[in-house]
């Protein structure tokens, strides 16, 4: 036995070599426990050692004994790697069908593991991840599919970017991926490459599998878990379509060359139910085979596309999920009872499709969202490239916003009470509140409606409001045990309770009076600081500053601005904070957005997939696939945001009335399914209008039948949130051969209301799905034609339902 140094690529990796000639009688060679002790042997070459060579060996330390599989290196090398759970002396003996392998024996001296070796990531209290020795371990993932399959100066550079980043575990697959942004072609494979480009899957190729060691081991020395995606449908080369002998084959040594690195996890697939060659017989006994052959247990898991695998089988050790449903965590949790990980929850990005075009904010959102609910989250990066080299499959660099901010999560979250201590104590109907009552408490605030918690003890408690865009803790006052009702100035913003130690002081106070100002532009405002003295500087919200107990500001431009008044104490910190609202509207009746017109469109348009454009100006859709959508501006259009009262109206000529599911979009601007518009028609000619929230369970529609194939319709609806009685109108043309000056009269009014258009409305699309959206298929199109759309609004009055003689007046 002797002890060696041996280069693998980037990483220097301690081996020990076992020579079958110096084994008898040897020392006992030193590993530190949760290392690798790798013995090496010389065995047969000839024929085909994959197929008919079987090694193993028995590592026993008093009653207890691992079974460790053996796996052939190339030529007639082969190996047994074991990662020695425990300190102390372990034994071993091996065990094979070839006499030259067969009955050697041996022991190991197993010391202390080094400062940075914590030991695997095990599951504890049901929910929750640590190291083996304890050290808690936070989750925070992203994803490189392909990162492995790069030129190696690519593949240095996303080791550097991971290197700075805050990701603790990284996606990745075993075999390369072809995809959109994914057609090089990788200079190593798992298996030898015939000279007519077909593959042998009865024989690995020992230089790729150096190299993925090689970055395993790159990845341990950064503190990164290395989650393996085994198997995935992006395939040309024939991975996906291996039979079942071939895949058991391929696992047994994958287990047997890889589980003893201790940051490897087992993902059995990326969207495993899209792989149509492979049953769920198959699935699970590709987990029986790891739950049974891995000796040293490795996390396992499996992605989904459209299909759910049940998680709650016995094999499985955490649920990773692809899923945008963020409230459904606390749910996921006690339907699985188990450590709930969105490894996939959509990408921040710019490309077309819908899976990844998250805005920088959005990611952020949801990794609050999910660790709000007690689980862990997945972050992934789809930025355009000139070269495609996108981080979620080939890596390089993070072009994002969002990593820093995950950082500063993490780092929160590091301040905490651990991890395990803190419960989640929201629903799944968008309530976010992690805590460990009567210490600590986490309230996230999707929007600005007041969120109600009840707070243990009898101590008083400090308010921090935090801000996780803008990754800033401010005062907030003081809080009283009991029910606690807190309002957050804005959308996605979070408050932190933490009990005031006995006899500490209160903080001061902060009051902004009035807390809201609306009007017509140019709108006076005035702002007094009332409560606690002291030096009061002020943001106004628009870039105006202010110092003093008042402030007057006159706002110029039409906008919802918040104000901000902030406290700083004697030493010159700040010791207290506090909001208002200005809501500055414009006089001008002229629409907010004038769309399918010959000339004077506002704001621009982007027409995209098979959308197009007509001789009069007007929007023409397909009546099936491929599918197309029209985007306004250049992003989400501010004048829509806030909207107490609009009008839409324009001509719609439909050539086919079958919908997707929901119905066909006319005008989407909604950020998924919260603020926004979103106004469709269904199959039987009727339209709907639903205001910050999903349309199927909105019933405020017009009557039947009021669009007719191949006819041109005139329409308008109104909407005014504050209106008493009713709040919605809806007027119709009859079916036109032409547009033109028609008479519209009224249809039908309803009650719908659901307050003003939500601040955070998303990008304006007509005729389709926008982007937050378009990953749930882009079926819902209007199948027609869309000429003339108008929309007029106001944010302070109810003006923007124009009355009859208004919607005549503005008719092209």
């Amino acid at each position: 036995m002797c002890g060696i140094w041996q280069n693998v690529g980037s990483a220097m990796v301690w081996c020990l070599i076992m020579n079958t000639a110096l084994v008898a009688g040897a020392q006992a060679a030193e590993i530190e426990q949760w290392g690798v002790a790798e013995l090496t042997f010389q065995g047969p070459g000839d024929g085909n050692p994959y197929v008919e060579v079987r090694l193993s060996a028995r590592f026993s330390q008093g009653d207890r004994s691992i079974e460790v599989p053996g796996f052939w290196d190339g030529g007639s090398v082969y190996k047994l790697r074991f990662s020695p759970p425990t300190q102390g002396v372990w034994l071993y003996e091996t065990r094979s069908n070839r006499p030259a392998l067969d009955g050697k024996t041996g022991s190991l001296k197993v010391g202390p593991p080094s400062p940075d070796n914590h030991g695997p990531i095990e599951v504890f209290n049901t929910y929750y991840l640590r190291h083996a020795d304890g050290t808690p371990y936070h989750q925070f993932g992203t994803t490189c599919y392909a990162w492995i399959h790069q030129p190696e100066e690519l593949q240095q550079q996303t080791l550097e970017t991971l290197a700075s980043s805050p990701f603790n575990k990284i996606r990745f697959c075993i075999f390369p991926k072809s995809y959109a942004y994914n057609q090089n072609e990788p200079d190593k494979f798992a298996f030898v490459r015939s000279a007519d480009g077909t593959f042998d899957f009865s024989r690995p190729d020992p230089k790729f599998w150096l190299h993925l060691e090689s970055r395993i081991l790159d990845l341990q020395r950064l503190g990164i878990e290395a989650d393996l995606i085994l198997w995935h449908p992006y395939d040309r080369w024939g991975f996906s379509k291996m039979g079942a002998e071939q895949d058991d084959r391929y696992l047994w040594y994958c287990i047997a060359r890889l589980s003893a690195f201790r940051n490897v996890w087992w993902s059995l697939a990326n969207e495993y139910d899209f792989m149509k060659d492979k049953k769920l017989e198959d699935w699970d006994r590709f987990f029986s085979i790891l739950q049974k052959e891995d000796p040293h247990q490795r996390f396992r898991g499996i992605h989904n596309g459209r299909v759910w695998y049940d998680h709650t089988k016995a094999w499985v050790t955490h649920a990773s999920l692809q899923s945008s449903d963020m409230n459904g965590g606390v749910r996921f949790r006690e339907q699985y009872r188990k450590p709930v990980i969105y490894d996939e929850c959509r990408y921040e990005g710019n490309i077309p499709q819908g899976w990844g075009n998250l805005s920088p904010q959005e990611m952020v959102q949801r990794f609050w969202l999910g660790t709000l609910s007690g689980c862990y989250v997945g972050h992934g990066e789809t930025y355009q490239h000139p070269q495609d080299i996108l981080w979620w499959s080939k890596g390089g660099v993070l072009h994002g916003q969002s990593p820093q901010r995950i950082q500063w999560l993490k780092d929160l979250m590091a301040q905490a009470p651990p991890f395990h201590e803190l419960r989640p104590l929201g629903d799944d109907k968008g309530r976010f509140v992690l805590a460990k009552p009567g210490e600590y408490y986490l309230v996230y605030c999707l929007r600005r409606e007041p969120q109600t918690i009840e707070l243990a003890g009898t101590q008083p408690y400090k308010v921090d409001l935090i801000d996780p865009w803008n990754m800033t803790i401010v005062p907030a006052g003081t809080a009283q045990p009991g029910v606690c009702t807190l309002a957050a100035p804005a959308s996605d913003m979070a408050f932190r309770l933490t009990p005031y130690a006995p006899e500490e002081a209160l903080r001061p106070e902060l009051r902004i009076e009035p807390a809201r100002v609306e009007g017509l532009v140019p709108l006076e405002a005035v702002f007094r600081a009332t409560g606690s003295g002291g030096e009061v500087e002020w943001d106004l919200g628009d870039g105006a500053k202010a110092v003093g107990v008042e402030a007057r500001h006159t706002y110029q431009k039409p906008g919802v601005y918040l104000i901000k008044a902030t406290l700083r104490d004697a030493l010159g910190n700040l010791a207290a904070a506090a909001y208002a609202r200005v809501v500055a509207d414009r006089i001008s009746d002229e629409p907010i957005a004038r769309i399918a017109f010959p000339a004077g469109e506002t704001p621009s348009v982007h027409i995209n997939g098979s959308a197009k454009r007509g001789s009069e100006g007007e929007l023409i859709f397909s009546d099936a696939a491929p599918w197309g959508w029209v985007r306004v501006g250049d992003a989400p259009l501010e004048e829509l945001r806030g909207l107490r009262s609009f009008t839409i109206s324009g001509w719609l000529r439909p050539t086919s009335l079958t919908v997707g599911s929901g119905g066909n979009r006319i005008v989407h601007c909604m950020k998924t399914d919260g603020d926004g518009i979103d106004l469709v028609c269904l199959a039987d000619g009727r339209l709907r209008l639903s205001v910050n929230q999903w349309p199927d369970g909105v019933r405020n529609d017009s009557s039947p039948g009021k669009l007719v194939v191949g006819k041109w319709t005139y329409f308008a609806v109104t909407y005014d949130a504050e209106a008493e009685g009713e709040s919605v109108a809806w007027y119709f043309s009859e079916p036109q051969e032409r547009p033109g000056k028609v008479e519209i009269t009224l249809d039908r009014k309803t009650g719908y209301r659901n307050g003003p258009v939500g601040t955070e409305a998303d990008e304006l699309v007509i005729g389709n799905f926008n982007r937050t959206m378009q990953s749930h298929g882009l079926d819902r199109q209007f199948r027609g034609a869309i000429r003339g759309l108008q929309i007029f609004g106001s944010r302070v009055t109810g003006r923007g339902a124009q009355d009859l003689e208004t919607i005549r007046k503005n008719m092209p």
